[in-house]
């Protein structure tokens, strides 16, 4: 009886460093492909526009910006305000689909923000395209245009290599064995070099955008969390609320 309460105890605490050890195998992987995710051009253009917003914001952090994001509503036409070299600019982002356009009247608005803000300078970046008098109208009042055909040149900027999202390194839960899984929209299923079968718990909702907005994540799928509105208030909640419960406070910067 003693001998098999310690096998069973000894099994016990296998299981727990495996289980221990995947939870940070899974954490690292996050990291590393939420990275490798934001380097690759063609990932902004399936992002929401609350991702893309922040996003941009990251690569201008990484270009050397002091970049504070303003609110998702409201903003006064500006999406975030950065600094570099003692000057100071306004990012605008807007995520459109491919043949969307932007014309001299949006820029317009943009430059008046500029003027508000008594900024140096602006950035406005459109994952759509920009018009011809948009474009001409933007080079007179010191206002860089990124669009859909311009984009990876920012990106290839902050990222100057960009890395593969697709795959990802998951441990089985049996004999701790790690494999290499594929990262899609929802969980798929493998085998273990031992024979086991493993599920990934890894998918594209797990990446993160890595930076200071304080836009929580969902502790239950690692998706980026929403603004949600009920009877005590605004709060954060997972994009599957109320069918997922996990809520976090309101906690950012600028919004009530």
């Amino acid at each position: 009886m003693e001998a098999e309460r310690e096998v069973q105890a000894v099994d016990q605490a296998r299981r727990q460093a495996i289980d221990d050890g995947a939870k940070r195998l899974r954490e690292e992987e996050i990291e590393r492909l939420s990275k490798a995710w934001l380097s690759n051009t063609e990932a902004y253009f399936q992002m929401t526009p609350l991702q893309f917003e922040c996003a941009i914001a990251e690569l201008f952090k990484r270009l050397g910006y002091e970049v504070i994001q303003t609110p998702f509503s409201n903003d006064g036409g500006k999406d975030a305000i950065a600094r570099k070299d003692g000057k100071k600019y306004l990012i605008e982002c807007k995520r459109y689909a491919s043949s969307n356009s932007i014309g001299r009247r949006d820029v317009q608005i943009f430059v008046a923000a500029m003027q508000d803000e008594k900024a140096d300078g602006g950035f406005y970046i459109n994952t759509g395209i920009f018009t011809r008098t948009a474009t001409k109208y933007a080079a007179i009042n010191r206002i860089d245009l990124y669009d859909r055909l311009t984009l990876s040149l920012l990106v290839n900027r902050a990222y100057p290599i960009s890395a593969d999202a697709s795959r990802a390194n998951v441990m089985c839960l049996e004999c701790g064995a790690v494999t290499s899984m594929p990262v899609l929209d929802d969980p798929v299923t493998g085998v273990c070099s031992n024979g086991h079968s493993v599920s990934s718990n890894i998918v594209k909702a797990n990446f993160r955008i890595f930076s200071s907005s304080d836009i929580p994540y969902c502790d239950r799928c690692g998706a980026l969390m929403k603004l949600v509105s009920g009877r005590r208030g605004r709060f954060w909640g997972c994009p599957r609320y109320p069918a997922c419960g996990s809520i976090k406070p309101l906690t950012r910067r600028g919004l009530r």
